[in-house]
Formats: C-alpha cells, sequence, structure tokens
C-alpha cells in the first residue's frame, strides 16, 4: 500500500525585519507498506478521502509542539472517510463494506476527564496524525471505538468533512449560545463550521469576520446573517453595526493571531464569552483586568466530544451545510506534496483541500 511520510520540515526564508520572504518547502516521502495485519478487536479500513488540516500544516511547517524532528518521519492525516473491508472475530458493531468516519482521539479512559465524557481533555490525550501515525495512507487499522456509523449513501467526499465540523460543533457548544448574538472570528474552514454550527443548532444572530472577501461572501452563501470586513473597520465597530448595543454575547477566536486576540478583547462587552477555537503556538500577552472587572468569561475550546461528531454526520447528511464551496481543491494522493505547497502559495485561495487517497469502487 501507498502511505506518505513527512520526512522534512518546510523552512522559511525571512528578512531583517523577520518577514517571511519565502517558503522552502518540506519533504513528502510515498513509501510502498504492507497492508496492516488487524487482531481479533480490530478493523482494516480502506482510506478513501482525507482532508488538509490547519493542523497539518503546522506540522509541516515544523510550529507544531507536538512534532520535533526526533518524531519525524511522521504519517499525516486525521480528517477522512474511509470503509470497512475486514474485520476481528470479536467485532460485532461494525461490518465489511460499511462506510465510516474516524474519531481520531487516543484517550485513557481513566482520567477524571474521560471518566465524566470529556475524553477530548484526557490528561494523556494524543490524536493520530499528530502525536501518533495518522491516515494518509490506504489501509489502516483500527479499534472500533473510535468509528462512527454514518448514511451509507452519503458521499465519501462530504465525508471527510465530518471531523472539521466537529470542530465547529464543539466550539460553539461550550458557550451559552442558544439565541445568542455569535460573533465567529475567521471565515476559514474552521469559522464557516462554526458558525453553520451555530446557525444550525439555535443561535441568534451568526455573523463573522475576516479580511478575505471571497469567504465572507461564501458566509453570506452559508445563511450566515452578517460577514464583515475588518480590513475596512474595527472588529468593535463591525460588531456594534451589527449588533447595536448588545454587541457579540459570544465570540468564538478561529485565527489564533496575538493581535486579532487583542482586538477580540476590545470588541467585548461586560458579560461576553470569548471562545478560544484556533490553534495557538506561543503565548499572549492578557490584560487581566479587562478579563475580571467586566466578568468576561475566556473558554478554552479542544476537538469535539462523541455528541459533537454525531451532530456533524446528522447536519451533513440532512443537507444542512452548505458544503458547495467547503472543499476548495482536490488532489490525488499522488499530489500530496503539490497540495501542500499550493496550499503555501495561495492560501487565500484555500477553504478545505481533500486528497482522494484510493477509489471507492476498487
Amino acid at each position: 500500500m501507498k502511505v506518505a511520510k513527512l520526512v522534512k520540515f518546510a523552512q522559511f526564508v525571512k528578512d531583517d525585519n523577520g518577514k517571511v520572504q519565502k517558503i522552502i518547502p518540506g519533504e513528502i516521502r510515498m513509501d510502498d507498506e504492507p497492508v496492516p495485519e488487524i487482531n481479533d478487536d480490530q478493523v482494516l479500513l480502506k482510506v478513501l478521502y482525507a482532508g488538509v488540516c490547519g493542523s497539518d500544516m503546522q506540522i509541516y511547517h515544523g510550529l507544531h509542539m507536538a512534532v520535533t524532528e526526533d518524531k519525524l518521519p511522521r504519517i499525516m492525516g486525521h480528517e477522512l472517510s474511509a470503509r470497512i473491508v475486514k474485520v476481528g472475530k470479536n467485532v460485532t458493531e461494525y461490518k465489511v463494506g460499511e462506510k465510516v468516519v474516524v474519531e481520531p482521539q487516543v484517550y485513557c479512559g481513566e482520567c477524571y476527564p474521560c471518566r465524566i465524557g470529556r475524553f477530548n481533555v484526557c490528561e494523556h490525550l494524543e490524536v493520530m496524525g499528530v502525536h501518533r501515525d495518522g491516515f494518509n495512507k490506504e489501509y489502516a487499522a483500527v479499534d472500533p471505538y473510535c468509528l462512527h456509523h454514518v448514511p451509507q449513501d452519503a458521499p465519501s467526499d462530504l465525508l471527510a468533512l465530518v471531523e472539521p465540523l466537529a470542530v465547529g460543533v464543539g466550539s460553539i457548544k461550550r458557550s451559552h449560545f442558544q439565541g445568542a448574538n455569535v460573533c465567529v472570528v475567521g471565515a476559514g474552514t474552521i469559522g464557516n463550521c462554526v458558525a453553520q454550527a451555530a446557525r444550525n443548532l439555535g443561535a441568534g444572530k451568526v455573523m463573522v469576520t475576516d479580511v478575505i472577501q471571497d469567504k465572507l461572501d461564501y458566509a453570506l452563501e452559508c445563511g450566515i446573517d452578517y460577514a464583515m470586513n475588518t480590513s475596512e473597520m474595527s472588529l468593535k465597530d463591525a460588531i456594534e453595526k451589527c449588533y447595536g448595543m448588545r454587541k457579540a454575547d459570544v465570540i468564538v477566536d478561529c485565527v489564533a493571531n496575538p493581535y486579532v486576540f487583542q482586538t477580540i478583547l476590545d470588541a467585548t462587552r461586560p458579560s461576553s464569552e470569548v471562545v478560544l477555537t484556533g490553534n495557538y503556538k506561543a503565548p499572549v500577552e492578557l490584560f487581566i483586568p479587562r478579563i475580571q472587572r467586566r466578568e468576561v468569561t475566556l473558554i478554552g475550546h479542544m476537538m469535539y466530544v462523541r455528541e459533537d461528531f454525531e451532530d456533524a454526520i446528522r447536519l451533513i447528511s440532512e443537507g444542512k451545510i452548505n458544503t458547495s464551496k467547503l472543499i476548495s481543491q482536490r488532489w490525488d494522493f499522488a499530489d500530496y506534496q503539490k497540495a501542500l505547497e499550493f496550499a503555501d502559495e495561495n492560501p487565500s485561495k484555500v477553504m478545505k483541500m481533500i486528497v482522494k487517497i484510493a477509489s471507492d469502487e476498487d
């Protein structure tokens, strides 16, 4: 079987002011490996489609805290659809030929967060494709606990969107979003998923902000109430223009940029909630009195729980998520390296890149 392994991080060439002038591509090596064997308690998956995540790009750039030089080679990939081609004799809940999606968390099941169902913040959490090898390969042996049933007539490429949508569902559900004025900062893949999840799960008015107009236009096509370009006005002014004196009850940070974070704090009102969903890579300065004296609530968010995955499957299978432009590029598995290079060279054009790992007809 074909396996894509990251063997060298991309490198950055910067000017004297630290601004990136050029990105030297990393190296993805395609290896041939035997199809894995399974034990009596596992299933063998044929991977159909895999999405390229922002975390994948961080790993590719050598910027992810969990994947250092000594952890290479690494098989990335944690957003996927697959079909079961073999089951162990003890597996009863899944069958050969069934299409599934994978929840890529590995948790201990023993720590307190696990015992109360918060597997996403297990004290020993690992993520397949990050802390251990993932699914950018034609076949994978997995334990059934990480699988989810899906409607068998659902398109396999759209099922690869379940994982990022589950992030969006989990993000908005961390807040008091029901009936709330929700502002999502960042109109990329996760921001769009947060906004669409909020709209479908019972939020009041939903707005998104960004500096790329095409992504804002797509948000409006998805039924989002407001889409504001913050290259033209401040986030605070945009929120006040859309929501008036009530402002935003919930602000979701999907950008993970220190400067943008400060603008989010500037845009809060007393009793606002701020959900931190973007993947920060470095410490951020925080003026505590602004939080304390206004009773602003900062909420950390990490991935999803199983119920979020189930909600994401339902929303996609029922056609409630506008996916018309969510998949922005499609690549064959043999061109995976080119896909990563394209994302570096054309960041404003990328929403979600999908890689076809194997044909569902073979």
